[in-house]
């Protein structure tokens, strides 16, 4: 999109999207440590079941939120394009 040089858009890429993903994780991971020693403690739910990808998705929504700031930030500064 940017007509980059391979070795240029990996760097652009890694200075986005590493951040983004970091905090997208913390978010997912943190309410599925909730779910498993918490919510689900004993039995754990396994992933065969559907109420483990209903969490799973409650846990992906949770990443989107707390993301979103980070995001937000990192197109402010330059470092992520708008889409759109």
């Amino acid at each position: 999109m940017r007509n980059l040089s391979a070795v240029e858009g990996l760097k652009a890429a890694l200075k986005s999207d590493t951040l983004a993903i970091i905090t997208f994780e913390i978010g997912l991971f943190a309410w599925m440590a909730l779910m498993y020693f918490v919510f689900f403690p004993d039995p754990h739910l396994k992933p065969t079941e559907a109420t483990y990808w209903f969490m799973m998705q409650i846990g992906m929504v949770l990443g989107f939120v707390t993301s979103y700031p980070m995001n937000r930030w990192l197109i402010k500064i330059g470092w992520k394009a708008v889409m759109g």
